[in-house]
């Protein structure tokens, strides 16, 4: 079988989407499976053409409605992959909908103010075309996957929308760390975006709750953003700037030597998280994750880890405390954890969903890919 794949990223950029394809890539081509992938952003059109015309299924990774058509016009059947939310009505307060109202309640959000100035006004012409190119892609494409049940269900479809999950490749071990090698005092993480939508602001008041209750530790924050200087200005004000470390943006097998040294990788997020690959990252190193009940955070991170409701720094600050009372426990659910994700994010499990659904599309590639 011959799988096009497509995304909407370049080469050198750090995305998630990007991850998920070099993940799946070699456990599809053990099966016999030859790929070519394209990158609408930055391949010219007849690379378009060509690559589309070589394929037997196209494997969608964006809402690109003009390279959707084109492959339709080609007769190519297309399994489309939505890795972000639909609707920018779901990006905070989520309230399962039907498909018409939520496109009702999409259009009624993004209606301008009385009182904005009118080059705002007129953006909302924008917002509802890109609303229209993105459902129309939706219609083009023969099959729909989601990379959480959380995102497959807020996307409210008429149709069936398939979850397959992001791998992440696992060398798994038979037993938990050992206490002993986690670094003194107790560290947690957190890794991401320094913005208002990732919570960073709730972890550092959960800090302070736990200072002033005389706990020995310490956070490691590592990434960079718009509220980095804002964030650090906070922790001053809160008084705990001998507890927290801004370390920047880190190579990625940096940060994950961090996390592998924390007792417990931290992801407080404020906005519904379609699949935070930075919790599979934690549970692929044995570390646990306490999240927050937000999108598809609990789900990714699995029943062993901690929760704790949307903007709750006590919420938070006690899952903290539990970990620092009882590291050993803590160890214990990072293990458990990473057996967790080996079982249900494998490459190997999310190339077998992705074959069985383009046999599904193309039956006569059945006996190709199998044989």
């Amino acid at each position: 079988m011959k799988l096009l794949i497509q995304h909407r990223h370049s080469d050198n950029e750090i995305a998630g989407v990007l991850t998920y394809i070099y993940s799946i890539i070699p456990e599809l081509e053990t099966r016999g499976t030859e790929i070519k992938t394209i990158s609408t952003k930055q391949d010219n059109f007849i690379k378009w053409l060509s690559y589309i015309v070589w394929a037997d299924i196209v494997h969608m990774n964006s809402n690109n409605l003009v390279f959707a058509m084109l492959c339709k016009a080609l007769g190519k059947k297309i399994v489309i992959k939505y890795h972000y939310s639909f609707y920018h009505t779901t990006h905070i307060n989520y309230e399962k909908m039907t498909f018409g109202r939520r496109l009702q309640a999409e259009l009624k959000h993004t209606l301008p103010k009385a009182n904005y100035p009118l080059k705002w006004k007129l953006y909302t012409a924008v917002k509802w075309m890109r609303l229209a190119i993105r459902l129309c892609t939706a219609l083009i494409a023969d099959y729909h996957t989601a990379c959480s049940n959380f995102l497959a269900e807020s996307s409210a479809f008429p149709w069936l929308v398939e979850t397959l999950y992001n791998p992440i490749e696992i060398n798994q071990k038979n037993q938990p760390e050992d206490q002993k090698l986690l670094s003194n005092p107790y560290k947690f993480v957190f890794v991401g975006r320094l913005d208002g939508s990732k919570g960073v602001d709730i972890l550092l008041k959960a800090v302070r709750i736990l200072k002033d209750e005389n706990q020995e530790f310490e956070v490691l924050i590592i990434g960079n953003g718009i509220q980095a200087s804002e964030l650090k200005q906070l922790a001053s004000d809160l008084g705990i700037l001998s507890y927290v470390s801004f370390l920047g943006q880190l190579p990625n097998q940096e940060a994950l030597v961090k996390v592998q040294d924390a007792l417990a990788l931290v992801a407080p997020s404020r906005w519904q998280e379609p699949a935070g690959y930075v919790v599979l990252e934690a549970s692929s190193v044995q570390t646990c994750s306490i999240v927050s009940k937000m999108g598809g955070l609990p789900e990714v991170a699995g029943p062993h880890s901690l929760f704790f409701e949307n903007e709750d720094a006590e919420g938070l600050a006690s899952c903290m405390r539990y970990c620092l009372n009882n590291p050993d426990e803590a160890i214990k659910r990072g293990f458990q954890s990473s057996q967790y994700v080996a079982e249900n994010f494998s490459p190997a499990r999310a190339a077998t969903q992705l074959l069985e659904i383009c046999c599904k599309l193309s039956p006569k590639l059945l006996a190709k890919t199998y044989r």
